[in-house]
């Protein structure tokens, strides 16, 4: 049968002449043994009727089309399909041909890998380019410069063409310097890795942009490619991605990007390097992607929620986005003090007006590459948490949209000390149970009197941002200072957030309540009759009111981003997960996550054999330590906790053992493998842990990132070559056999 006519399928046969009912089945063909099916549908025989003029056309010998549309469309499997996938960032994948970090062609050796051990699916981190401050803080793959170019660090230098010997020694030298190193050199990559693409493109130029390759990439990329080539040179020249400090470019229209961009000016050169990175880039995972499919194996993006503030695309479109506010999330299973991710915000009725048509042109772009893709934070498409930018942590944050708090209902509920509720609540026994017998220095330095023997922050400090550029050190600061500076902040910022109510910020005179307000001692030292009240406004604000609203704001957008391409949508769903989320996913078919260690029910642990069918099943991510980190983390993991898991949730007998043995973490895998969930994606970490020869001596150095910390340094790397690993025949059949008796595949 064809897709040819998709979503339809098409197949030309030969009907007997007078035959008028028919049944048949569906099977899908095994190409190397015709013969023998891979699998044929369960279930009783479709059928259909040949109306009167269609018997006709068959006995005249007519060609003739026929449309039989069934009661199912889907395929009828004797049980539903299940997949089992990988997950590894690029960026942590080592090689004998990378150099320093891993690369798009690197992604070869892990489809082979997926192919040996019966996995379906390969997952990545997002790969856009993140170039902002050009030093380690670029490390960071959720804060892209543009949402379309790609990362040149992930470029594979030996695929540019013919190499003088003088580069190829500099080549293999610097090659050979970075890869001893345990983790990325991200700043020596970038250096290196730029420095020989300069070269190769000086070499080149004159005939480069003649190819009909680069003329044909041109044509159909331009709309991207031109403005990010001229944001990465606008940021070179000024030494800084702030737009607003860029002069008469800060703000750009297309007619000046096609001046500024012509071949004839004096800074081509600086466009030119970017055409030449990016065609290069495109043209490398272009074809990781067709290895992929000639090899069965799905490729899966990660879609961030955000865009950096200063990038390609508000540089471009600032219409579209929230600039005076960041994006974020509130206090949770990561940090205590929420997150701040720095993003602005989308402005989604401004999207709306061209019918999302940045949305669609991104998950186009996207689509090139993957047939799936993970949104990051799923629930900033029902709401976001918004920050405004005088906040640094994530607790000042507001969810947008929300019904807000009039004052008039404050006033019903007998609330009506507004300065009590909106400023933060700090008095002289809150200073000395904070600081100690430091408290007397800390409040004449930060605080002033005000009435009722209440403290405020001085005009100078009542800001976290305030806060923070005031305690702001030189780097020469010893460790001490630094370690004195950073707890005096973080205790200052929970005394800024001593609240409950925050006003909003473009109504004034209306209200949110603050997240978890019930950990302040701003509530807790409320009166009663108060305390009562203002439960009521949480339970309703959080839990009822919103619901309808973000039900719809969902159902706006999600059908959008499933209709913009043909790839599998599956979101990261979770954190504060609102009522509606679950029944907005499975109406759009939609795949959850499901993380054992953070259940979404009101229980210990998830138990992978009740997840439902329509998520993906995972021992950890990126943003948690792995399984044995998890497992030898007493903080996280204590003995009577670790006893539970491992008789309740991995059914063995006796004592666990401290460390984390390879079979402790084979039944954990094996556990995932046979949940109910359409596909159980592990990272590679989780699955090396099986083996005593391959995993990394220490757990604790398995985890990527650290939420609490906006400041981490994204550079793990693989301790192991991708080679070593497909050497390792033992690992890989234990693998294979795993997938085999779970049923996936």
């Amino acid at each position: 049968m064809s897709d040819s006519q998709a979503p339809y399928w098409s197949v030309m046969v030969p009907f007997p002449e007078g035959k008028k009912h028919f049944s048949y089945k569906c099977f899908i063909a095994n190409k190397k043994s015709p013969g023998s099916p891979i699998v044929i549908e369960d279930g009783p025989h479709r059928e259909f009727s040949l109306t009167d003029p269609e018997l006709a056309a068959i006995r005249q010998g007519r060609p003739c089309v026929i449309v039989h549309v069934g009661s199912d469309f889907s395929f009828q499997y004797p049980n539903p399909w299940r997949g089992s996938g990988v997950a590894v960032p690029v960026f942590s994948l080592r090689s004998e041909k990378s150099c320093g970090v891993g690369e798009f062609l690197d992604l070869k050796k892990m489809v082979d890998f997926c192919v040996a051990t019966g996995n379906q699916l390969l997952q990545l981190l997002p790969i856009n380019d993140t170039t902002v401050f050009n030093n380690w803080r670029d490390s960071y793959p959720y804060r892209a410069n543009s949402s379309f170019a790609l990362h040149p660090q992930y470029l594979n230098l030996d695929e540019l063409g013919k190499m003088p010997e003088a580069i190829r020694a500099e080549l293999n030298s610097e090659r050979t310097r970075l890869n001893a190193l345990s983790q990325i050199d991200y700043e020596g990559v970038m250096r290196v890795k730029m420095s020989i693409v300069k070269k190769m493109y000086a070499l080149q130029k004159l005939e480069f942009f003649k190819t009909r390759e680069f003329i044909e990439f041109f044509k159909e990329n331009s709309s991207w490619l031109v403005p990010h080539a001229l944001f990465r040179f606008f940021t070179d020249v000024n030494g800084t991605a702030n737009f607003d400090q860029w002069g008469i470019h800060g703000k750009i229209t297309p007619k000046e990007m096609e001046a500024l961009a012509a071949p004839d000016t004096f800074h081509f050169d600086y466009i030119g390097v970017n055409y030449f990175i990016q065609f290069h880039l495109h043209k490398q995972l272009t074809e990781v992607a067709e290895y992929a499919t000639a090899n069965r194996v799905v490729l899966k993006g990660d879609l961030p929620i955000g865009v950096s503030r200063y990038c390609t695309d508000t540089w471009v479109n600032p219409v579209l986005f929230r600039l005076n506010m960041r994006a974020g999330a509130p206090p949770d299973y990561f940090t205590e003090k929420g997150q701040n991710w720095g993003f602005p915000t989308y402005d989604w009725d401004t999207m709306a007006k061209d019918n999302f048509a940045w949305w669609r042109a991104r998950l186009g772009q996207m689509s090139l590459f993957f047939k799936a893709y993970r949104i990051d934070h799923i629930l900033g498409f029902f709401r976001i948490w918004e920050i405004p930018e005088s906040w640094v942590t994530g607790m000042g944050g507001r969810y947008k949209p929300a019904i807000k708090i009039a004052r008039s209902e404050l006033d019903s509920r007998g609330l009506w000390d507004m300065d009590r509720y909106v400023s933060p609540y700090v008095h002289d026994g809150l200073v000395q149970r904070f600081f100690g017998s430091d408290w007397e220095r800390v409040k004449g330095r930060f605080f002033e009197s005000t009435w009722g023997g209440r403290l405020k922050f001085k005009e100078q400090f009542n800001t976290e941002r305030k806060l923070q550029e005031a305690l702001r050190l030189p780097e020469s600061a010893s460790a001490g200072e630094l370690q004195y500076n950073q707890t005096l902040e973080d205790k200052l910022f929970i005394l800024m957030n001593n609240l409950l109510l925050l006003e909003d910020i473009e109504e004034k005179g209306t209200y949110h309540p603050r997240f978890n307000f019930h950990s302040t001692t701003s509530f807790q030292e409320l009166p009663g009759d108060w305390k009562r009240a203002f439960e009521e406004i949480y339970q309703d604000y959080f839990f009822r009111r919103q619901r309808e609203l973000w039900r719809t704001q969902g159902l706006r957008k999600l059908p959008m981003m499933k209709s913009a391409s043909g790839m599998l949508v599956c979101g990261e769903d979770l954190g504060f997960v609102p009522d509606c989320v679950p029944s907005v996913m499975d109406a759009t078919s939609i795949l959850g996550l499901r993380v054992q260690r953070m259940p979404g029910d009101d229980v210990e642990f998830g138990d992978p054999a009740t997840y439902e069918y329509t998520s993906v099943a995972t021992l950890s991510s990126h943003d948690t330590s792995t399984f044995r980190g998890w497992w030898e983390n007493r903080d996280e993991m204590d003995l009577p906790k670790l006893r539970r898991y491992y008789k309740q949730l991995l059914k063995m007998e006796g004592e666990p053992p401290q460390e984390c043995t390879t079979a402790v973490v084979e039944k954990a895998v094996a556990t995932h493998l046979a949940s109910p969930s359409m596909w159980c994606i592990l990272p590679i970490q989780d699955l090396l842990g099986m083996d005593a020869k391959l995993r990394r001596p220490i757990a604790a150095e398995e985890q990527i990132n650290d939420p609490a910390n906006n400041m981490h340094y994204w550079r793990f790397r693989l301790h192991v070559p991708i080679e070593t690993i497909l050497e390792s025949t033992e690992f890989l059949k234990k693998l294979a056999d795993l997938n085999r008796a779970s049923g996936r595949g």
